[in-house]
């Protein structure tokens, strides 16, 4: 994570009266506060699906990857780790995407 988003996240924290991360899962819970603006899947395992996030944090896109998992258990229950070098700045790319639709049978 850049010096950019851990001041943000920093400055967020003391306007909330939070005190600094002081570990992983606290970070990934400070991230947990802003509203999510994009979500893709990425890597899938066994027991969990990889997604990358991304939240605005005043003018900053900020991306990150956690897990959901595919059953009952917690992500950390079934071995994954979040990885806090995947927090980085984020800039938003318009795409054009295709979808379809049931042709009207005449």
């Amino acid at each position: 994570m850049n010096n950019k988003i851990e001041k943000l996240l920093e400055d967020y924290c003391i306007e909330k009266g939070f005190t600094k991360w002081e570990n992983d899962n606290e970070l990934l819970e400070v991230l947990y506060n802003f509203k999510i603006l994009y979500k893709d899947s990425g890597d899938e395992h066994r027991h969990w699906v990889e997604h990358q996030y991304v939240v605005k944090v005043k003018d900053t896109y900020i991306g990150y990857c956690n897990a959901e998992t595919t059953g009952d258990m917690s992500p950390w229950e079934v071995g994954y780790e979040f990885d806090p070098d995947s927090v980085c700045e984020m800039e938003p790319v318009q795409k054009t995407v295709t979808t379809y639709i049931k042709k009207e049978e005449v």
